[in-house]
């Protein structure tokens, strides 16, 4: 059902391409450093998204800047659904004590501000892809795992589950074989629509300065085109458009995920 909806059809191939492009040009260009070219050059055949105020060409540093949005956004998406499943997973299934201490620290992480959070890290600990990824999952995590602690309850109340308790085995193997597999239709979901706003806050972060100095993301290549606007209009469309395109794609493909999954609530719609 998901492959044949019109939205997988067109948004699959856009973010594929996507994905090759930000792996494959930066192979096959020049260096995103080299300054060789002409100065804010306009796109030309010879630099199809043209060149920068220093004279590198804008396409490879725009695949580049796309590798590192990428990785952020899918390594918190990673994250957020690990830390998710064990924590919200754990709370479902035993419930009582356990459940009020998980569910405690959930809503410790989820209250706490991104942005505040990661210019106080990148004052004390300096500026790092790595040092975003930790933060945006620690303070997304929460979400996912408030799914997977209502799937798990609802879940360990079938017969199944209840047949593997009398049988004996532990709560963690019945967690890990039975709950788990039976809940991740509805985590897949909110794990797609996390990487949409894990690259959309990472742009954010990278726009007012914190980031990668070294390795410019979307949201730096955008920070640095403000100076430029008039002259060099490129150097912040194209980086403006694929985050758009890619969050974009990543949305709708979690929606169509999440109505392949509930087929009555697409329906509905």
């Amino acid at each position: 059902m998901f492959i044949r909806k019109p939205t997988t059809i067109v948004f699959v191939p856009l973010l594929a391409l996507m994905v090759v492009f930000v792996v494959v040009v930066p192979f096959f260009g020049p260096s995103p450093i080299m300054t060789v070219f002409p100065v804010m050059s306009a796109p030309n055949p010879d630099n199809l998204l043209g060149t920068d105020e220093l004279g590198r060409d804008f396409l490879v540093r725009v695949a580049n800047g796309g590798r590192i949005s990428l990785m952020v956004g899918f390594a918190v998406a990673v994250l957020c659904m690990t830390i998710g499943l064990v924590i919200g997973g754990a709370a479902g299934y035993y419930r009582g004590a356990v459940d009020l201490g998980l569910v405690k620290i959930a809503e410790f992480f989820q209250v706490l501000p991104a942005i505040v959070l990661a210019i106080v890290a990148a004052a004390l600990l300096g500026d790092g892809m790595w040092l975003i990824v930790i933060i945006l999952a620690v303070t997304m995590w929460p979400g996912v795992a408030r799914i997977v602690r209502a799937e798990a309850m609802r879940i360990s109340q079938m017969g199944y589950v209840e047949s593997a308790r009398a049988v004996g085995f532990p709560g963690y193997r019945i967690i890990v074989s039975d709950v788990i597999p039976n809940l991740m239709p509805p985590v897949l979901v909110a794990t797609t629509l996390t990487v949409g706003r894990a690259i959309l806050i990472e742009s954010g972060l990278a726009f007012i300065g914190i980031g990668d100095p070294n390795n410019p993301s979307w949201g730096t290549l955008l920070s640095d085109a403000q100076g430029h606007m008039r002259e060099g209009w490129w150097l912040a469309v194209f980086p403006g458009a694929c985050i758009f395109f890619v969050v974009l794609a990543v949305n709708m493909l979690g929606d169509a995920l999440n109505d392949s999954f509930n087929p009555m609530i697409g329906r509905v719609k």
